[in-house]
């Protein structure tokens, strides 16, 4: 009788062992679960907010390039107007990009591109260019009159003209960048929902 007792407490305990040992395993796998969960909603909350700021960005770009490419010897005013309105969408964006790209550089890694399309150099060139742009202008705006000075503003506005054009041109190697960011991003989640 004792060998029932003994055989009926050593199957329950061995029942009461192998249930928690299944209940632990399933929390485990829960837990991890869960946690893959939250970091997808976390990085799709922090790419559709980099997303929204790289299109943004990349209507900016595209309203620049086509308003410098335009902007010649004429001086149209609305094409001085367009680059205007791009060069304040700029400002807006440059200073939201902090708020909304850091953290994606938790989640992703675009040295790879940043590498092959120079973007460092790239921003680089772009800047000298601005200040090129805006220093030309500054010297047209302080010209004193004078029997040369006509001949002087046309000669720096042509220079102008000319930057401006190198400048449509420099963006170019930023719009790729962000579209091969943008497409990275995409091919990313494509892959995670098949």
């Amino acid at each position: 009788m004792e060998q029932y007792i003994t055989a009926g407490l050593i199957g329950s305990l061995v029942t009461i062992i192998i249930q928690a040992v299944i209940s632990a395993i399933s929390e485990r796998v829960k837990h991890k679960r869960e946690l893959r969960s939250m970091v997808f909603q976390r990085k799709l909350e922090v790419v559709e907010k980099a997303m929204s700021w790289y299109q943004e960005t990349l209507d900016m770009y595209y309203m620049l390039q086509t308003a410098l490419k335009e902007y010649d010897k004429d001086c149209n005013p609305i094409t001085v107007q367009k680059i205007q309105v791009a060069c304040m969408k700029s400002n807006k964006l440059f200073q939201e990009a902090e708020s909304r790209l850091n953290s994606i550089y938790l989640y992703y890694d675009f040295s790879d591109i940043e590498k092959k399309y120079h973007g460092r150099e790239s921003m680089d060139h772009i800047n000298k260019l601005l200040t090129l742009v805006a220093e030309i202008g500054h010297k047209i705006a302080t010209i004193e009159p004078s029997e040369f000075a006509e001949q002087l503003c046309v000669a720096l506005h042509e220079q102008r003209v000319k930057a401006s054009h190198m400048l449509a041109d420099a963006i170019d190697n930023q719009v790729y960048i962000i579209a091969e960011i943008g497409q990275k991003l995409r091919t990313e989640y494509k892959d995670y929902l098949k």
